[in-house]
């Protein structure tokens, strides 16, 4: 579970193409929808999800350096993993299962990648900035989500601007925004799709974010 095998089965290029449910998909969204994407300034989900692989990687970085902000910066790189992950599970994945060709099989190699990470993500987060093996957990993970995201904007993200109309990937930008608002932010191993994400927001995002102010207090 600690790696991507490059023996997984790849996708055909027909992966990308517009299936049957596509037309289905792309049309407009209803105007109330717009009009509550633009008041929540809801941006293209892709672009969005996108915009914070980039955050990821540096993030990545940065919690690598020593010295005084490591702390700050590797809790700053889990909590944007955690609610990262938990809009693309929720309702991201959901998505491209339904409006894609191939969707069931582009969402089930995302779900599995995300398993694997997870997994990395809860012993890093174990281990803590300052505990032994600390960097070589890090940079472990940090192979593994790259990859992830490099075969997610190429495989779902692609294919989403295609399937999916633009009022649409606006209003999922919102649905991502909200997600990411109330998610829980640090890794929970049994949160690992559609279902467990939206039941776990309203109980574990509270409380991480509760343990998130008192370590802010205590200036751990």
């Amino acid at each position: 579970m600690s790696t991507l095998t490059k023996s997984a089965v790849q996708l055909p290029p027909m992966s990308l193409r517009v299936g049957k449910a596509t037309a289905k998909t792309a049309k407009a969204a209803p105007a109330w929808s717009l009009r509550l994407a633009r008041s929540l300034g809801a941006e293209n989900a892709v672009d969005l999800l996108v915009h914070q692989h980039r955050q990821i990687k540096l993030g990545f970085l940065k919690a690598a350096l020593p010295g005084p902000w490591r702390s700050r910066n590797f809790h700053r790189l889990m909590r944007l993993l955690a609610v990262h992950e938990a809009a693309e599970e929720a309702h991201v994945h959901p998505v491209a299962r339904r409006a894609l060709r191939h969707g069931r099989e582009v969402a089930a190699r995302r779900r599995h990648e995300e398993k694997a990470a997870k997994e990395l993500l809860i012993s890093l987060w174990r281990t803590g900035p300052d505990g032994p093996g600390y960097l070589r957990r890090l940079n472990e993970a940090r192979r593994v989500i790259t990859r992830h995201a490099a075969r997610e904007e190429r495989e779902e993200f692609m294919a989403l601007r295609q399937a999916v109309s633009a009022p649409r990937l606006r209003m999922l930008g919102a649905e991502v925004r909200l997600t990411q608002a109330y998610a829980p932010t640090r890794p929970h191993r049994w949160v690992n799709n559609e279902a467990t994400n939206k039941l776990a927001a309203p109980v574990l995002g509270p409380l991480d974010r509760a343990l998130d102010a008192v370590r802010h207090r205590g200036g751990t």
